[in-house]
């Protein structure tokens, strides 16, 4: 949910003839705090403000923005937009009075998530000690190239579905896992036979990541197979 925060400087001496109008007669600005400010290269984010005068009454004044760096650009509606990896602040300005800096945290864009090494795994049953699937990511971004790290990724398995009683499990005996990137942008999890059940033929584990706004990484989807002989 998006909140609106204010800053009122002169409201307090709103009663006293030496108080000191801007622009149009503004004396605050309130502006609207956006729900998420983790945002990814490229990613825009709506900001808005509005100008009040001593009663607390909407201005039509002309109100500019300004960021703090160039991690982020900003127009003239306020509309921002990431630009690099980086931290920045946003603030709406009339005349000398500014609004509460909005801070952004611009991280580099999920732009691909790939499957390293093998999709296909033959595991051995019978065997000890038991073998497991090692199921390897890495997200990747284009601009700027390189990994993408501390970021979620999420394993699922698909096949068999688990039922009352799972027959297969990644590791830490669950069915479906959210693990974090490393620096070099990758993460895995070992996939393995739960004891004392009979193996299936197949098991299917899709994954996928999301952008910070919620949609899905390209790649997202792909699948690991492992088969039981």
């Amino acid at each position: 949910m998006r909140r609106w925060v204010h800053l009122l400087p002169l409201l307090a001496a709103a009663a006293c003839s030496s108080l000191d109008e801007g622009e149009g007669g503004v004396v605050a600005l309130e502006i609207e705090f956006p729900e998420l400010q983790t945002i990814e290269v490229g990613e825009q984010v709506q900001l808005s403000a509005r100008a009040l005068d001593a009663d607390g009454e909407t201005v039509d004044a002309t109100i500019l923005w300004r960021a703090s760096d160039d991690a982020l650009s900003v127009d003239a509606t306020g509309l921002v937009t990431a630009v690099e990896p980086g931290s920045s602040d946003v603030q709406a300005v009339v005349g000398s009075l500014t609004s509460e800096r909005v801070s952004f945290t611009v991280l580099a864009p999920a732009d691909t998530l790939i499957i390293v090494g093998d999709s296909v795994f033959v595991i051995p049953v019978g065997v000890d000690p038991p073998v497991t699937a090692n199921l390897v990511v890495r997200l990747e971004s284009r601009s700027p190239a390189g990994p993408v790290s501390s970021r979620p990724v999420i394993y699922e398995i698909t096949q068999p579905v688990a039922g009352a009683t799972p027959v297969v499990q990644l590791a830490g005996g669950v069915q479906s896992d959210t693990l974090t990137t490393l620096a070099d942008g990758t993460v895995g999890v070992e996939l393995g036979l739960v004891t004392g059940q009979v193996p299936p033929d197949t098991a299917i584990v899709e994954v996928r990541a999301n952008r910070t706004r919620g949609s899905a990484v390209p790649g997202s989807g792909q699948r690991f197979i492992v088969l039981f002989q």
